[in-house]
């Protein structure tokens, strides 16, 4: 049995990568403030909570880091291969949770709310 065909959206500019992926890491970011811990302030979290927070953070940094870097190598490429094309999707899916927020700059929209293709 055969896995359907993902459609290939077309890859980013290297601009656009950059930026996407300054973005996930802003984000990412954004959401270690409830791990940080002031001296002699109390604290919201428990430390348990605290470390999956982190934990979490961490792995966001990871993962787009690690497809920012396999996607950039293939971007230089005439014929980007089906990995390039996996992994700008799974970026675009580790972006998407922030396709709304403020602080996403406005060319990049577009590649997170890619126009759908019809079927003839």
């Amino acid at each position: 049995m055969t896995s359907p065909a993902i459609p290939e959206s077309s890859l980013p500019t290297r601009q656009q990568l950059r930026d996407l992926h300054d973005f996930i890491d802003g984000q990412a970011y954004a959401a270690l403030g409830p791990v940080i811990r002031i001296p002699g302030a109390t604290h919201p979290l428990r430390d348990e909570q605290r470390a999956v927070v982190s934990n979490a953070v961490n792995a966001v940094f990871a993962a787009s880091q690690h497809l920012y870097q396999a996607l950039w190598h293939h971007l230089g490429q005439d014929q980007p291969d089906a990995a390039a094309h996996a992994s700008w999707v799974a970026l675009q899916a580790l972006a998407t949770p922030g396709e709304t927020h403020p602080d996403l700059p406005d060319h990049l929209h577009p590649l997170l709310n890619p126009t759908p293709h019809q079927n003839p």
